[in-house]
């Protein structure tokens, strides 16, 4: 990629200068270089004047994106079991809970009971 020709939509005409993903920095005509994310820049602002080239970073293009959608599943996963096992800790406490009240209105209950028939147990 180093010393490949490119246009940018603004900047213009330009030389690649160095390239280590996930950057690639420019020197233009004019004398500025600058610094853009690669591959995303390219297609959208940047354009390689070599068919091979735009080929390559197109294909670069088209696998990081691939790899972002992949990212986004597996948090989108990872994000969906998480509220699965909260969800889960929710209705295991609920459940505990209610137990607990039963068994303390159990005991008044019987506490009542034991009151009522004046200490003896049936």
């Amino acid at each position: 990629m180093i010393g490949e020709n490119v246009s940018h939509i603004r900047f213009g005409a330009g030389k690649v200068t160095a390239f280590a993903p996930p950057r690639i920095e420019i020197a233009f005509l004019d004398g500025t270089v600058k610094t853009f994310a690669s591959p995303q820049s390219v297609g959208r602002f940047l354009r390689f004047a070599g068919a091979e080239a735009q080929a390559r970073a197109q294909r670069d293009l088209e696998q990081a994106e691939m790899l972002a959608r992949e990212s986004a599943m597996v948090r989108l996963l990872e994000d969906r079991q998480r509220a699965e096992e909260a969800a889960r800790q929710r209705r295991e406490l609920l459940h505990d809970r209610k137990i607990a009240a039963a068994k303390r209105t159990a005991a008044r209950s019987a506490a009542a009971r034991k009151m009522k028939t004046g200490g003896s147990t049936p």
